[in-house]
């Protein structure tokens, strides 16, 4: 039987991308969302639960308390900026380690790229250090497939793979409820698409 996977999934490009991959290589075991009431939480669980429902994949939700969310991740609509919550991805991969133990799963995956790697917790020696951590404590391994690999070639490996890019969500803060259009995530993703 083939390893399945757990992706972590925002409603991004990153890991709409990513779950397109492990359904492909007929891995995929569900998709794992969290509301850690970051100011995008409504949109991103819009965008996931929108892909999930056309690829008839599970989802499960988790709602998580991270101090600090508040002040680092409202910078506000159209500022730009990292947003860097220390500890983000530490937290939620150890919810979906959990997760994947708990359900038959034994892969977790998620988006970190080449690009992301002004975030402590998208760089290969910290990969390799929670790997190291989830094996030995949960036998479940944590990838990121496209760790070394920058935006643009995910949005390459995306059109490749046929996703629909204009139903993911990138921006940090929206404004009315759409993209802010200056945030950092909204700028990179332009940049990244052509300007689209």
């Amino acid at each position: 039987m083939m390893p399945k996977i757990v992706v972590l999934m925002s409603g991004g490009i990153d890991s709409t991308t990513l779950c397109h991959l492990a359904m492909g290589l007929d891995r995929l075991h569900s998709a794992i969302c969290f509301d850690y009431r970051q100011p995008a939480a409504r949109q991103e669980r819009w965008a996931v639960s929108s892909w999930a429902a056309l690829h008839d994949v599970d989802v499960h939700y988790i709602n998580v308390t991270i101090p600090g969310t508040r002040d680092r991740m409202a910078l506000g609509p159209g500022e730009d900026g990292l947003r860097v919550l220390p500890g983000r991805n530490m937290i939620l991969l150890a919810h979906a380690v959990n997760y994947a133990v708990v359900n038959g799963a034994d892969t977790v995956w998620y988006g970190a790229t080449k690009d992301d790697r002004a975030y402590p917790d998208c760089r290969p020696e910290w990969l390799r250090a929670f790997n190291a951590m989830a094996t030995a404590g949960s036998g479940v391994a944590v990838e990121a497939p496209y760790i070394d690999k920058t935006k643009a070639d995910v949005v390459r490996a995306a059109r490749a793979l046929d996703v629909d890019l204009e139903a993911t969500w990138s921006c940090y803060d929206p404004l009315e409820g759409m993209p802010c259009g200056g945030c950092h995530s909204c700028k990179e993703r332009a940049a990244v698409r052509g300007g689209q």
